[in-house]
């Protein structure tokens, strides 16, 4: 008998290490029928259900020497003295880390991930300073258009990328699909520091998008499956804070530009360093456990749970509640049927009202309006923005799991409107001329702080969180689709609004979709801290 992958509830006792703050998870016995097969000559039944059992007939805890006598293939013979080690009592147990030892264990794993959300981050905000430098360069000084595509074709790419990325996500794998995502943002960003023409510009920026719209489908799924449910916020949040980190440190990286105007090609060089390491620590970081399950690896689901948490139950898998067996993925027109439609809707819309609020009009463009605004240091004013999006979402992962994400969001959209109500009233009543320009400053640091504690974090998690485990890549990546796709438009739509309708139009305009986002939080998202993916798919499924 050739055994292809040894069973999981085995596998798992492998994990007999207790380090300190783990505690000791007990498994049932498992039930299963005789099935009477083996290599010939051996006659070695099995006891096998699902892919999880036990070697029977072999006797009472078998020597492993005479396992060998016996001729049992190798990764039966592994199982087989897995279980003889389990305990005296034939018991199966495994090891499993609680409490900080289990955050410590995975930070190493998140934080490789991270590296794509930092470079979402630090592509979108690289051309809020350099734009008006590389415009010169490479000859589209005197083209809106041209220019507003050199920000808006990165959203492009991005949108593209989150439309295939689903699709990559489910068939090949958390890891792989990074390993993927890498290879554009690489290629990319070298196009970008060495452009001469619009041409080659463009061509970069559409490559980096494509690139971040690959990764942005893929990090906040993963962290949120190999998380501990105590801390799946606190680490969700991580995602937007190394986006936060990518928006500031394109931000800080642009400030020697004012002496050196060909320093724009040096801020887009610093961009392949962290995509080539995306793609080399992807290789040897695990993958996760769920998505190893539901392609029916049960053993490597068990291992690489041992490897993130220090052992793993089937729940931590993701089985299937009723029979323990992992559950294959859903075509697109099941991912838009029954109940699944309407989970994968709310991530459409959560992020379609993050766009519309406004918060990348402000990344792209704070520097000119900070000009218009009088403000003389307007690189030195949005990279102040920058740091404080970056300590509200600190803020916010320290207290998200306490909280809630539902009254996180409603407070972050309540401060969005109301800084941006502030904002139109600074540019357009004479009153506040005097005090415009610090007006402008500080009102965009409140926007910036409110988004970030509640809007800039949460759409991420929530969606990963309220997705079935067989729909989480594609619902992902249609939620993704909303993110770019909106993006685009504020992209590309800017900057000729603001030269219709003036920025005081299009800043009221912003605080009525925050509004109306919140009426939307109250009626239709559902809260999820302190719960397991699976305890949240049943409240969703028992809600009327």
């Amino acid at each position: 008998m050739n055994v292809s992958t040894a069973p999981s509830s085995l596998i798992a006792r492998t994990c007999q290490h207790k380090p300190r703050g783990a505690s000791t998870v007990a498994f049932p016995a498992q039930r299963s029928r005789p099935i009477t097969t083996g290599r010939r000559g051996t006659g070695v039944p099995l006891r096998m259900r699902r892919g999880v059992g036990a070697v029977a007939g072999l006797g009472q805890k078998m020597p492993p020497a005479e396992l060998v006598k016996r001729n049992v293939p190798a990764t039966t013979r592994k199982a087989e003295v897995a279980r003889a080690s389990a305990g005296s009592d034939g018991s199966d147990s495994v090891t499993k880390l609680e409490g900080n030892a289990a955050v410590i264990k995975v930070i190493p794993y998140v934080a490789t991930t991270l590296l794509g959300a930092f470079l979402f981050g630090y592509h979108l905000g690289v051309v809020n300073a350099a734009l008006e430098y590389l415009a010169v360069d490479i000859g589209i000084a005197s083209s809106t258009v041209l220019q507003g595509f050199v920000v808006s074709i990165t959203l492009a790419g991005a949108f593209a990328g989150s439309v295939v990325g689903g699709s990559l996500n489910d068939k090949f794998g958390r890891c792989k699909s990074f390993m993927i995502a890498s290879v554009p943002l690489v290629i990319g960003g070298l196009m970008c520091a060495y452009a001469t023409s619009a041409n080659l510009m463009l061509g970069g920026r559409l490559l980096c998008g494509l690139g971040i719209g690959l990764s942005s489908c893929v990090v906040p799924v993963y962290i949120s499956e190999v998380a501990p449910p105590a801390v799946r916020g606190a680490l969700g949040s991580l995602n937007q804070l190394s986006i936060c980190i990518g928006i500031l440190g394109a931000l800080v990286a642009g400030l020697p530009l004012a002496a050196n105007p060909g320093w724009w090609r040096q801020m887009f060089l610093f961009s392949v360093i962290p995509g080539g390491l995306l793609g080399a620590l992807a290789m040897i970081i695990p993958e996760s456990p769920r998505w190893l399950y539901k392609q029916g690896d049960t053993a490597g689901a068990t291992a690489a749970g041992c490897r993130l948490w220090g052992g793993c139950t089937n729940s931590d898998l993701g089985g299937d509640a009723e029979d323990g067996g992992p559950v294959s993925d859903k075509s697109w027109a099941e991912v838009f049927s029954g109940v699944n439609r309407k989970l994968v809707m709310i991530g459409f819309f959560i992020f379609m009202f993050q766009q519309m609020g406004g918060v990348n009009a402000v990344v792209y463009f704070s520097s000119a309006s900070f000009r218009e605004a009088g403000v003389v240091n307007d690189v030195a004013a949005s990279a102040a923005v920058g740091l404080v999006n970056v300590v509200a979402t600190v803020f916010s992962g320290s207290i998200i799991d306490r909280l809630g994400r539902k009254p996180l969001m409603t407070v972050s959209l309540l401060g969005m409107a109301l800084s941006m109500l502030t904002l139109a009233a600074a540019m357009t009543l004479p009153a506040l001329a005097s005090v415009k320009g610090v007006l402008c400053v500080v009102m965009t640091m409140a926007y910036i702080g409110s988004f970030g504690i509640g809007m800039g974090p949460i759409p991420a998690l929530l969606v990963s969180e309220i997705l079935p485990n067989d729909v989480r890549g594609k619902g992902a990546s249609v939620a993704m689709m909303s993110h770019w796709a909106f993006n685009f438009i504020i992209g590309q739509a800017f900057l000729e609004a603001n030269r219709a309708f003036g920025v005081a139009t299009i800043y009221t305009f912003f605080a009525a979709v925050c509004l109306a986002c919140i009426v939307f939080v109250q009626t239709q998202v559902v809260e999820t801290k302190g719960k397991s993916l699976e305890e949240i798919q049943r409240a969703i499924l028992d809600k009327p």
